[in-house]
Protein backbone atom coordinates (compact mmCIF):
# COMPACT_ATOMS: atom_id res chain seq x y z
CA UNK A 1 0.00 0.00 0.00
CA UNK A 2 1.41 3.50 -1.23
CA UNK A 3 1.08 6.44 1.46
CA UNK A 4 2.02 9.61 2.02
CA UNK A 5 4.12 12.41 3.43
CA UNK A 6 3.06 15.85 2.61
CA UNK A 7 5.29 19.00 3.08
CA UNK A 8 4.59 22.43 2.64
CA UNK A 9 5.70 24.53 -0.54
CA UNK A 10 5.29 28.19 -1.37
CA UNK A 11 1.43 29.21 -0.98
CA UNK A 12 -1.89 28.28 0.40
CA UNK A 13 -2.69 24.40 -0.15
CA UNK A 14 0.32 24.06 -2.02
CA UNK A 15 2.17 20.60 -0.90
CA UNK A 16 5.31 18.71 -1.97
CA UNK A 17 4.12 15.69 -1.51
CA UNK A 18 6.05 12.10 -1.17
CA UNK A 19 4.95 8.67 -1.62
CA UNK A 20 6.16 5.19 -0.67
CA UNK A 21 5.60 1.51 0.36
CA UNK A 22 4.75 0.61 4.03
CA UNK A 23 8.22 0.13 5.13
CA UNK A 24 9.91 2.89 3.82
CA UNK A 25 7.14 5.65 4.97
CA UNK A 26 7.29 3.78 8.81
CA UNK A 27 11.06 4.90 9.28
CA UNK A 28 10.42 8.51 7.65
CA UNK A 29 7.53 8.76 10.30
CA UNK A 30 9.44 7.60 12.80
CA UNK A 31 12.44 9.46 12.34
CA UNK A 32 9.48 12.74 12.21
CA UNK A 33 8.25 11.56 14.96
CA UNK A 34 11.37 11.49 16.84
CA UNK A 35 12.13 15.13 15.92
CA UNK A 36 8.52 16.44 17.37
CA UNK A 37 8.60 18.27 21.10
CA UNK A 38 5.11 19.31 20.82
CA UNK A 39 3.03 16.29 22.92
CA UNK A 40 -0.57 17.09 21.23
CA UNK A 41 1.21 17.39 17.50
CA UNK A 42 2.96 14.26 18.03
CA UNK A 43 -0.39 12.70 19.21
CA UNK A 44 -1.77 13.94 16.40
CA UNK A 45 0.83 13.03 13.69
CA UNK A 46 1.33 9.24 15.51
CA UNK A 47 -2.46 9.03 14.41
CA UNK A 48 -2.50 10.29 10.91
CA UNK A 49 0.95 7.47 10.37
CA UNK A 50 -1.40 4.66 11.54
CA UNK A 51 -3.79 6.29 8.37
CA UNK A 52 -1.26 6.37 6.18
CA UNK A 53 -0.68 9.76 5.71
CA UNK A 54 1.49 12.81 7.42
CA UNK A 55 1.28 15.92 6.93
CA UNK A 56 4.69 17.85 8.08
CA UNK A 57 3.18 21.35 7.15
CA UNK A 58 0.75 20.77 10.13
CA UNK A 59 2.91 21.17 12.98
CA UNK A 60 3.19 23.83 14.73
CA UNK A 61 6.80 26.19 15.31
CA UNK A 62 9.27 25.31 16.10
CA UNK A 63 8.74 21.61 15.01
CA UNK A 64 7.94 22.60 11.70
CA UNK A 65 11.40 23.97 11.30
CA UNK A 66 12.96 21.60 13.49
CA UNK A 67 11.98 18.77 11.50
CA UNK A 68 12.44 19.97 7.92
CA UNK A 69 16.00 20.68 9.33
CA UNK A 70 16.53 17.01 10.90
CA UNK A 71 15.29 15.56 7.69
CA UNK A 72 17.43 17.55 5.43
CA UNK A 73 20.57 17.38 7.79
CA UNK A 74 20.66 13.74 9.33
CA UNK A 75 17.58 11.91 7.77
CA UNK A 76 20.79 10.78 4.62
CA UNK A 77 23.49 9.60 7.30
CA UNK A 78 19.56 7.84 9.33
CA UNK A 79 19.20 5.92 5.62
CA UNK A 80 23.23 5.35 5.05
CA UNK A 81 23.21 3.94 8.93
CA UNK A 82 19.87 2.61 9.59
CA UNK A 83 17.69 1.77 6.70
CA UNK A 84 20.02 0.77 3.83
CA UNK A 85 23.50 -0.35 5.85
CA UNK A 86 26.49 -0.95 4.28
CA UNK A 87 25.74 -4.74 4.76
CA UNK A 88 22.38 -4.55 3.23
CA UNK A 89 23.42 -2.60 0.08
CA UNK A 90 26.05 -5.19 -0.61
CA UNK A 91 24.08 -7.91 -1.40
CA UNK A 92 21.69 -5.67 -3.64
CA UNK A 93 21.32 -5.04 -7.18
CA UNK A 94 21.81 -1.45 -8.12
CA UNK A 95 21.58 0.08 -4.63
CA UNK A 96 22.27 3.33 -5.34
CA UNK A 97 18.35 3.53 -6.69
CA UNK A 98 16.42 2.49 -3.67
CA UNK A 99 19.14 4.74 -1.08
CA UNK A 100 18.49 7.60 -3.39
CA UNK A 101 14.98 7.06 -3.09
CA UNK A 102 15.07 6.36 0.66
CA UNK A 103 16.90 10.16 1.18
CA UNK A 104 14.56 12.02 -1.18
CA UNK A 105 12.57 12.98 1.55
CA UNK A 106 15.69 14.97 2.75
CA UNK A 107 15.93 16.51 -0.62
CA UNK A 108 12.25 17.89 -0.45
CA UNK A 109 12.58 18.93 2.97
CA UNK A 110 15.81 20.98 1.72
CA UNK A 111 13.69 22.32 -1.14
CA UNK A 112 11.01 23.52 1.54
CA UNK A 113 13.38 25.17 3.43
CA UNK A 114 14.24 26.58 0.64
CA UNK A 115 10.57 27.88 -0.21
CA UNK A 116 10.27 29.12 3.37
CA UNK A 117 13.30 31.00 3.18
CA UNK A 118 12.43 33.25 -0.15
CA UNK A 119 8.34 33.50 0.84
CA UNK A 120 8.04 37.46 1.42
CA UNK A 121 8.91 38.95 5.34
CA UNK A 122 5.41 40.48 5.30
CA UNK A 123 3.52 37.42 5.30
CA UNK A 124 3.73 34.25 7.50
CA UNK A 125 4.55 30.77 6.13
CA UNK A 126 1.27 29.66 4.89
CA UNK A 127 -0.60 26.74 6.35
CA UNK A 128 -1.28 23.29 4.83
CA UNK A 129 -4.39 23.05 3.48
CA UNK A 130 -5.29 20.41 6.27
CA UNK A 131 -4.30 21.88 9.25
CA UNK A 132 -5.37 19.15 11.58
CA UNK A 133 -2.70 19.68 14.07
CA UNK A 134 -2.53 23.31 14.29
CA UNK A 135 -7.01 23.10 14.65
CA UNK A 136 -7.02 20.48 16.83
CA UNK A 137 -8.89 18.60 14.26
Amino acid sequence: MTKLVSFPSGGPGEHLDWFATSALFEEVAAFVLRHVTDERARSVLAADTASGYLFVGDLPEPDLTNVLTALRDAFPGHVDSEIYPPRVTAAMDDPEVFVARAKSPARTAARCLALRAAAPRDRPHPPSCSNSVNNGM
